[in-house]
């Protein structure tokens, strides 16, 4: 039975990959000040990790060989979780976001390649522009450990990171509330590049599904 249900989890890997971020985004704001929230961190990013790689392990054997990589992030994401070193956790954001760039391309070159829309390709494409705003609440502390000054958040709030995490999602879907503001010259290029992807990713994705499903219904 758990052979069964491990074999469903890898054939849906997009799906819990989807659902791991997710889940991070609901708890993050109640574990943040909790005496174990490294310990918290580093289970839900495991659990994203651990879902990408079994993405990638459905890919081509180049991109099979490139996920053995996510389990050495994952390693390195447990020393940071004990060690509580800043300089640790920024190396593992870092290393955590070229892994999932990494696992994105492979998604869109999966949709790329496909013959007909299916559930597969939909929750690919649905994973990678997930994938992205994640990406772009970690990269936004990655730039505040450098530039301390290059966000206005909000100093009440109690997880600083659900902040990146709600300041990515409303700039790549273009809503920008604007009440976390980037200052600094680096915060305002990531702010534009993260604007950019969420229109141009939608409009181009929504184009090859079309064109896929349409050429599908030709055949």
């Amino acid at each position: 039975m758990l052979k069964n249900k491990l074999k469903l989890i890898s054939d849906n890997s997009q799906i819990t990959l989807i659902v791991s971020i997710l889940l991070m985004i609901i708890f993050t704001p109640y574990y943040w000040n909790a005496p174990f929230a490294n310990f918290f961190n580093f289970l839900f990013l495991s659990l994203i990790l651990l879902s990408a790689i079994l993405t990638m392990k459905k890919s081509s054997a180049e991109f099979r060989k490139l996920s053995k990589a996510g389990y050495f992030v994952i390693a390195f994401s447990l020393i940071t979780a004990i060690t509580d070193n800043s300089n640790m956790e920024l190396v593992t954001r870092i290393l955590f976001v070229l892994f999932i760039i990494l696992v994105a391309i492979n998604l869109l070159i999966g949709i790329v390649k496909s013959k007909e829309v299916d559930t597969n390709v939909i929750f690919s494409a649905v994973a990678v522009y997930v994938l992205f705003g994640f990406c772009g609440a970690v990269l936004a502390a990655v730039i505040m450990f450098f530039e301390p000054t290059a966000f206005l958040l909000n100093s009440t709030y109690s997880s600083q990171f659900h902040q990146f995490l709600y300041f990515s999602f409303i700039t790549i879907t273009s809503t920008g509330y604007g009440d976390i503001l980037p200052i600094t010259p680096l915060a305002r290029t990531h702010a534009i590049f993260l604007a950019l992807f969420g229109q141009l990713y939608l409009t181009v994705i929504i184009g090859i599904l079309i064109g896929k499903y349409l050429s599908g219904e030709k055949k």
